[in-house]
């Protein structure tokens, strides 16, 4: 056994004469995380030349587990896997092989978590026939299910090619090429590659001259080789191990490589480096210190240790107003957005271990970096598209049957891609019309039914408009409302031209759709193809910001892969469950984070991406809601559908027991990351946010009880928002709008609310109310207003007839629901009064159809919220509206 832990408190140890770690410092070094090799990466480049080898992490590594045809970690395995998965349900529920619809169902819904699970266990050298054979006779219907699905893998070769490069990796003859090969194979794709921070990152020189790809090929396995001569290897931060990385590191160690575990650390301090100890086994390996130099640390830092162990005897006089407590969300934003404004040459940095639950919140929505492929445009597309279509099971014949399934939502995230173009316009114009075309189409789920419903609808609205015109009334934008009252409702307020546009977009998606779902089994590389062809040739070419393209370019990439591999037929909808988790999943597996995503280049960063602070010189840290719910941290451990008692079992003697081990020291790995985040840190600030979404009246977390950090006073936190504000700089912006003429409508509205006055005649000609909630009244209030003007011009209409003209409105609903809004409607005391526009006289001004609820006038500022609200069109656009949109 070669393998040594050597810790420091501080990075200038490292670094110093006498210092230890010297003679590691040209061996090839692999970090924990890609966040602390970012932080390494800043540190070098301050001219601190304490690393002079290749720094790579443990990520780029698992990248390469496996045969280059199914590396374990890439999407297109996992792709593979999810469709087998879903594929084999499928044959089971067909062949009477579940019983159980509950279990059944479960299964099909949680066939992501599944995976993961099936993942994990056999990262762990797990088989499904050892786990039956331990979990015999007690195995739920859930577990056998999952069993059996798990044996079907490994049958896949994707299962068997990581089984059997693990094995070879672990054979002491074999392990130096495989690991050199790796090696070789991670440096030729950086040096091939065009991300040159990357590059930097990973602590390699830059090439002199061009080299043909065979030439860098061999030159970098020469260099590699030199480099592992020595055999040593430094390993920076791992205070946990995964079962996959402790046999790779058990693997080399067994192959005579001199391994280091270099972590930072304190002695004396149990309670903080509990897991630390246990990881790396101290009882085992002597900890030995690369300096005798004492390490400064930071004093609020110091105290934390200190009061971890019960020592309260530390006395910190520096800490007022290092703790600020925000009621909501938007009082913490303004916070941060006039700090970032200041003129201070050092901003904080923003860590929580809420980050991925606020990052939308805190982040400017253009500025952030999706995660996923689905957080991008392209990659929502494609998910809607597939969503269009979905499988539905045939108790009688037991057979899954495919269906269109449109709605509405889909579509308008497909049509708001901007990805579909119609006659010169982007689909993303039509956006806005086509929601208001929700309540004729919501009802319909094919196609067909979709191209039928708004081919109706502009016949309707024609005919509807054409009875409406007046012989010898010019129309202008100020009268339209009176003589259209139709286009009250919003499906009838979009123009004859807007509805063919969309209609032809519309049409564009069905070709798209058609050429994913042409065949009820499909071979991948005909569906991949097929996809291509489409996207390379009708979408990426409308692509107007450069990420996007990138993005594209990515994903097309990745699509070409699985072009190039032996996939075997496959049911389409195994194929559509597939592409969507393999949208849903990271871009670039380069980190083997513990808690999720690696948020490092978020403008607030995670807990555990806190790892790189130690390397950053006179920091200023912040952080953010540290309540009692958010610490402890706990990670993302799922071992569904394997219950609590099953697991019991399976931990024991058992790499998993690395996994239980992780759950149960959630605590300690907390204390572990608030140490890191906060030992170097020149200045520290804390604080909560008391609601954030559902989560209310949350209080500060334990750790802060602990530090006795007094809450900053109103003085500090006015003082500095103010300051803050003062550096703030607004751009005057001057908008255009159509003047109006002043009508009885107009005036009423603006009466009630000046802001929706706005909305309806200045930023639009009129306004149109596009829910059903909205419609029933509108219903009511036609019926009313027919029978008032039939009574007052002496036209003769039956009851009937009435209802038939109102309802010709309205074809969505059903002949019960009309004809109930109908007898409400003829109870409505109805007054119309006339109004004169341009010395014409309409026979209705509309205010009893336009405005109707309770009204209230007595408003004084812009936006008047009031009862009102809950029948204002603009209600889900208005920040201030009283009333939340009734279900």
């Amino acid at each position: 056994m070669a393998l040594q832990v050597l810790t420091y408190g501080t990075v200038q140890q490292l670094y110093e004469d006498d210092s230890v770690f010297l003679q590691w410092n040209e061996a090839l070094h692999i970090t924990s995380t890609a966040s602390l090799r970012k932080g390494i990466y800043e540190h070098l480049s301050e001219e601190n030349e304490w690393l002079k080898s290749p720094v790579l992490t443990f990520g780029q590594i698992l990248n390469k587990i496996g045969n280059p045809k199914w590396y374990w970690y890439s999407s297109k395995t996992q792709l593979k896997q999810f469709s087998i998965i879903s594929q084999k349900l499928r044959e089971f529920v067909e062949t009477n092989g579940i019983q159980d619809e509950k279990v059944f169902n479960a299964i099909s819904k949680n066939k992501q978590v599944l995976l993961r699970t099936l993942r994990m266990f056999t990262e762990a050298n797990e088989t499904s026939k050892k786990v039956r054979d331990k979990l015999a006779p007690h195995i739920s219907e859930e577990e056998k299910l999952a069993l059996n699905i798990w044996q079907a893998l490994e049958q896949d070769e994707s299962f068997t090619e990581y089984q059997q490069w693990l094995e070879q990796f672990k054979n002491v003859r074999k392990t130096k090429k495989k690991f050199t090969d790796i090696i070789v194979d991670i440096i030729f794709n950086l040096y091939n590659s065009d991300n040159e921070v990357e590059r930097q990152m990973s602590n390699l020189t830059p090439l002199t001259q061009y080299y043909e790809e065979r030439e860098l090929k061999s030159l970098i396995q020469q260099a590699t080789e030199r480099l592992l001569a020595s055999k040593k290897i430094v390993l920076h931060g791992f205070y946990f191990l995964t079962p996959i990385q402790k046999q790779i590191i058990d693997a080399l160690d067994q192959a005579g490589y001199n391994i280091v575990q270099l972590i930072n650390y304190q002695e004396n301090y149990p309670n903080v480096f509990e897991a630390v100890d246990l990881f790396l086994e101290k009882d085992k390996y002597a900890f030995q210190p690369v300096s005798k130099t004492p390490a400064y640390m930071n004093k609020i830092a110091q105290k934390f240790l200190q009061v971890c162990e019960g020592d309260f005897s530390l006395k910190v006089t520096d800490m007022p107003d290092k703790y600020f407590e925000f009621n909501h969300m938007y009082q913490f934003k303004e916070y941060i957005e006039n700090e970032i404004h200041t003129d201070k040459e050092t901003h904080d940095y923003l860590i929580s271990p809420r980050a991925r639950e606020v990052r939308s919140q805190v982040e400017d929505i253009g500025s952030m970096k999706p995660l996923t492929l689905k957080d991008y445009p392209i990659g929502q597309f494609l998910i809607d598209l597939h969503a269009l279509n979905i499988t539905t099971f045939d108790e009688e014949v037991k057979h899954f049957n495919d269906r269109e399934e449109l709605n509405v939502d889909s579509l308008v995230r497909i049509f708001a891609s901007g990805y579909i173009k119609v006659e010169g316009t982007s689909s993303h114009l039509l956006v806005k019309d086509l929601k208001k075309l929700e309540e004729r189409l919501n009802r319909k789920s094919t196609f067909e039914e979709w191209i039928v419903e708004i081919e109706k609808l502009r016949v309707d609205k024609e005919y509807i408009e054409s009875v409406l015109t007046p012989d010898d009334v010019p129309l202008t934008a100020d009268n339209e409302i009176y003589v259209y009252k139709n286009r009250l409702l919003s499906y009838f307020d979009v123009p004859v031209d807007r509805l063919d546009l969309i209609l032809e977009a519309f049409v564009a998606v069905r070709e798209l759709y058609n050429i994913i779902f042409t065949d009820k089994t499909i071979d991948v590389k005909i569906y991949v193809e097929r996809l291509l062809e489409h996207l390379e040739k009708k979408i990426v070419p409308h692509f107007e910001r450069k990420d996007e393209v990138a993005v594209a370019e990515q994903l097309l990439e990745k699509l070409d892969e699985m072009r190039s591999s032996d996939f075997e037929h496959f049911d389409r909808q195994d194929i559509i469950q597939g592409l969507r988790f393999f949208l849903s999943e990271e871009l670039e597996n380069t980190d083997n984070s513990l808690f999720g995503e690696s948020l490092s280049d978020s403008k607030i960063v995670s807990l555990q991406d806190g790892d790189f602070l130690p390397f950053v010189e006179n920091q200023s840290v912040h952080l953010a809601f540290l309540d009692n719910k958010a610490l402890p941290l706990s990670q993302n451990l799922v071992t569904w559908p394997f219950n609590d008692d099953s697991m019991d079992v399976l931990y024991q003697d058992s790499l998993l027991e690395l996994v239980q081990k992780r759950k149960k020291y959630d605590a300690a790995i907390t204390k572990y990351l608030l140490y890191l985040i906060m030992v170097n840190a020149a200045n520290l600030k804390f604080s909560i946010v008391a609601n954030i979404g559902v989560e209310k009246e949350l209080k500060r977390s334990f750790y802060l009880d602990l530090l006795k950090i007094e809450t900053a006073s109103a003085k500090a936190k006015d003082n500095e928002t103010a300051f803050n504000k003062l550096q703030v700089g607004y751009t005057p912006k001057t908008i255009s709008f159509n003047k109006r003429k002043q009508s009885a409508l107009l005036e009423e509205t603006k009466a009630v609310c000046n802001k929706r006055m706005v909305l309806s005649y200045l930023v639009q000609q009129s306004p149109s109310f596009e829910t059903e909630f909205h419609h029933r009244f509108l219903f009511e209030k036609f019926i009313a207003q027919l029978n008032f003007l039939s009574t007052r011009y002496g036209i003769s209409l039956s009851k009937e007839e009435v209802r038939g003209i109102v309802s010709d409105w309205f074809p969505q609903w059903d002949e019960t629901k009309r004809s109930i809004l109908a007898i409400n409607g003829e109870k409505w005391d109805y007054y119309a009064k006339s109004v004169e526009l341009e010395d014409v006289s309409f026979a209705d001004n509309l205010k009893s159809i336009a405005l109707f609820g309770q009204l209230d006038r007595n408003g004084k500022s812009f936006a008047n919220p009031s009862a009102h609200c809950k029948y204002c069109p603009f209600q889900d656009q208005c920040r201030e509206s009283e009333y939340v949109k009734d279900e």
